[in-house]
């Protein structure tokens, strides 16, 4: 008896974490990302945020950009990055 609550709540917390990760959101700034417009992650950020980091550390670019609806102007655009 002892073994069958030991399994459950070991398959219990296993599946929450599971789920945990599953429903965790990832960043925004991926290399998917850079992929698509081109540029480095410095040419929005002063610093490489980290997961989880509230405060993505945007420069002049990175608020340009966020202020854009997540696209490039048009003179970001033509600027290399």
């Amino acid at each position: 008896m002892k073994r069958i609550g030991r399994l459950f709540w070991v398959s219990l917390l296993s599946g929450f974490f599971l789920l945990l990760l599953a429903s965790s959101t990832p960043l925004e700034g991926t290399l998917q990302h850079r992929k698509d417009t081109g540029k480095k992650c410095t040419f929005c950020h002063s610093s490489i945020p980290e997961s989880g980091d509230e405060d993505p550390k945007l420069n002049e670019d990175g608020r340009k950009f966020k202020e854009n609806g997540n696209r490039l102007t048009e003179e970001q655009k033509s600027r290399p990055g």
